[in-house]
């Protein structure tokens, strides 16, 4: 005796109609369902099932639009009169290569050239289109016995190939014997309903068995995307510790990104390797509400502005400090607002993305998340600087840091802060200084009894810890798989 639920009763059935052997695909049955029957009907030895490849056609865009505003031949032949058409009628009709492709199709199919005092025309009378009939089919899913005429819309492009994976299903002679009676079956149901019930038909079927050990489908609800979490994660931790989040615009002025931050117009970053300069809009900057903060600029570049320093030395632009690029680092947006004059003691941060025209790798990336930090107070120093950036690394996790000298146009002394990777060992996630007087004079602090601490950590480095990847690129997955695992 066999035991069938009522949905592989009724597939095996259908099968049979079919003379013991079908395309699972062919049935009109829904593909997972359908599967998940013939799947449960093979694990009881009553039908086998194969894997088979069957070459099929579809329409490309162009068939599409020839299907539904008519191939450029039959456009032609439906505005003939009399069965002709005259060429310089035909040309306000189609255009270009349309125009001659119609003229050469319908001369294959034998259409002939004429003229008369009008001039040139085409006589196409007599003429049929099987290829819309071919077309027609393909857009149904029939496969065309003329293959020739395939051939030629496959050549034309508005047909193309392709091959389809398909499930076959046979009977088996155990399947057979079932169906005719020589095996008994018994039909399982998997709950009872008042008529079964009424009727007393229940006594005659057989009960599903529940396995009240199987587990339950996994449930994945919607959540936050990993790394944004983690950014979300971040601001909590630095607004935790008295900071303040501050923004600035994608598209930056070079003067907010470079110029107030003491780094020399002709220093390498600010070429157009190393940044992205803007070609739209082309009106550059406009920065006449700062021009008293342009002149101390300017004058702290080229002599130092009375801080002891010499500046660069060099003749400062006011034409590329206007100049717009796509923001390279999130200090410009601190450097916005220490121009607004900040409070002593003050702290803010910025968590955005930035942009570089880096190599893409493992470890870098064109566009990527940068949290820029500053701590303006009185009588500040490395210590507290390393003191901040191991208690911020502690409160993401990271046991281990470590610190090295730097440079940095901007802050002296200048620090990197690296943090290790199981698999890619020790990684740059933070650079990091006091920023130099020639920065802060120009700004209006009182240097050195007021003192800036500084750091532009790279999120995405960080994150990677975190998530347990190696790879940057992964942090903007779209794997479902990834997202669903990824933990709370």
């Amino acid at each position: 005796m066999i035991s069938l639920s009522q949905g592989e009763h009724d597939l095996l059935k259908r099968i049979e109609s079919f003379g013991g052997k079908v395309i699972l695909e062919d049935l009109g049955l829904e593909k997972s369902s359908a599967y998940a029957l013939a799947s449960l009907l093979e694990a009881k030895s009553l039908v086998r099932i194969s894997r088979i490849r069957r070459k099929a056609y579809e329409l490309t865009e162009r068939g599409r639009s020839c299907l539904k505003d008519g191939m450029p031949e039959e456009v032609l032949i439906n505005a003939a009169k009399d069965g002709k058409i005259y060429l310089d009628d035909a040309s306000k009709l189609l255009q270009g290569e349309l125009l001659q492709a119609a003229v050469g199709w319908l001369r294959r199919k034998g259409a002939k050239m004429g003229e008369d005092e009008r001039g040139k025309y085409l006589v196409v009378r007599g003429i049929e289109i099987p290829e819309r009939e071919i077309l027609l089919e393909i857009e149904k899913g029939i496969i065309p016995e003329n293959k020739d005429i395939v051939r030629a819309l496959i050549k034309r492009g508005l047909v193309k190939e392709k091959e389809l994976a398909l499930t076959a299903v046979e009977l088996t002679e155990l399947g057979r014997e079932c169906l005719e009676g020589k095996v008994p079956l018994i039909i399982e149901v998997a709950k009872l309903n008042r008529k079964l019930v009424e009727t007393g038909e229940w006594r005659n079927l057989k009960l599903k068995r529940y396995d009240i050990s199987a587990l339950p489908p996994e449930a994945f609800p919607g959540k936050p995307h990993p790394y944004s979490m983690l950014l979300d994660e971040v601001r909590e931790i630095l607004i935790g510790m008295g900071f303040r989040e501050v923004k600035s615009p994608f598209v930056e002025a070079e003067f907010w990104n470079f110029d107030v931050l003491f780094q020399a117009q002709d220093h390498p970053a600010r070429e157009i390797h190393d940044s992205y300069i803007v070609s739209f809009p082309s009106e550059p900057a406009d920065l006449s509400e700062h021009m008293d903060l342009v002149e101390k600029v300017r004058r702290a570049h080229e002599n130092g502005y009375g801080t002891g320093s010499t500046g660069w030395g060099y003749k400062w632009s006011f034409e590329i400090a206007r100049r717009l690029v796509l923001r390279t680092q999130t200090t410009a947006a601190s450097a916005r607002e220490l121009a607004k004059g900040l409070e002593i003691p003050s702290k803010i941060f910025a968590i955005d993305r930035v942009f570089r025209p880096e190599a893409l790798d493992k470890t870098h990336a064109m566009e990527f998340h940068q949290c820029e930090g500053v701590v303006l107070a009185e009588d500040l120093n490395v210590k507290h600087l390393l003191g901040f950036l191991a208690e911020f690394s502690r409160s993401l996790g990271f046991k281990e840091v470590k610190f090295r000298p730097a440079y940095f146009p901007f802050t002296e002394p200048s620090v990197e802060a690296y943090v290790r990777h199981e698999k890619l060992g020790w990684i740059e996630i933070a650079g990091s200084g006091l920023f130099r007087p020639e920065m802060l004079v120009p700004l209006g602090y009182d240097y050195p009894r007021i003192q800036a601490l500084a750091w532009g950590i790279g999120i995405g480095r960080l994150a990677m810890l975190r998530m347990g990847i190696d790879d940057i690129r992964e942090l903007h997955s779209q794997s479902l798989d990834f997202l669903r695992r990824a933990p709370l």
